[in-house]
């Protein structure tokens, strides 16, 4: 696999896996392998929209919205 980065990209993947006392490389490969370890973040059903009761108000057709102003 590939990956692209931009210089400034590079630059501060360095700084960091300096940081943590190891190169860059491998600093990527820890990272995606706890990332594929637990999958659970990126599994995370959508929060669910709230449902309104507008009323009598709700039914009304909308021609600004609905783009069919005659």
């Amino acid at each position: 696999m590939e990956v692209h980065s931009t210089t400034e990209q590079e630059t501060q993947l360095a700084q960091l896996a300096t940081k943590a006392g190891t190169d860059a490389e491998q600093l990527v490969k820890d990272t995606i392998l706890r990332l594929i370890e637990d999958e659970t973040p990126l599994r995370r059903p959508a929060p669910e929209l709230p449902s309104w009761d507008l009323g009598a108000i709700g039914s009304f057709h909308r021609p600004d919205l609905y783009g069919d102003v005659h």
